[in-house]
């Protein structure tokens, strides 16, 4: 490479780091995940991320896992960060699943009572559903009733 191919190389970079940046408010972690998240996701996606604070501590925990280049501790402080500026808003038109009891979930999502109850004791066995999806595999629920409904479920 010559060398004003080189220099014109340095100043994308230089010049394009920034512009990621801003897509992230100011904040004790920001510089954290500039450095150690950045390489791998764009400020941009991070910023349309929405969890809980608890999901954002599992994911920042499994990214150290995986390779982060942070701490135990820079990893609390990016979850409690993330957890500030992009927290999980619940919809109120939307039946949380995950939360939601079988009464609340065969009223919102128009299931039977015995429906219903198969989509909480599948949760109570298995854990939180992640996408509609997730309920589909429930023996007794009507995959055509869930299909239907999937804008009315949130998790």
């Amino acid at each position: 490479m010559n060398k004003f191919a080189r220099s014109t190389a340095a100043a994308f970079v230089l010049f394009s780091s920034p512009a990621h940046a801003a897509d992230l408010p100011e904040g004790a972690a920001r510089e954290i995940i500039l450095r150690a998240c950045i390489g791998c996701h764009k400020a941009e996606e991070i910023a349309v991320y929405r969890f809980t604070k608890d999901e954002y501590q599992a994911i920042v925990y499994r990214m150290g896992d995986r390779g982060a280049q942070a701490t135990r501790a820079e990893l609390d402080v990016i979850a409690d960060y993330l957890f500030e500026h992009f927290p999980k808003i619940e919809d109120a038109t939307k039946i949380n699943v995950n939360k939601a009891s079988a009464k609340e979930i065969a009223a919102g999502l128009t299931l039977t009572n015995e429906e219903a109850e198969a989509v909480v004791k599948y949760r109570e066995r298995h854990g939180d559903f992640h996408a509609w999806g997730d309920l589909l595999i429930i023996y007794g629920v009507d995959g055509k009733k869930i299909a239907a409904a999937k804008d009315k479920i949130s998790f």
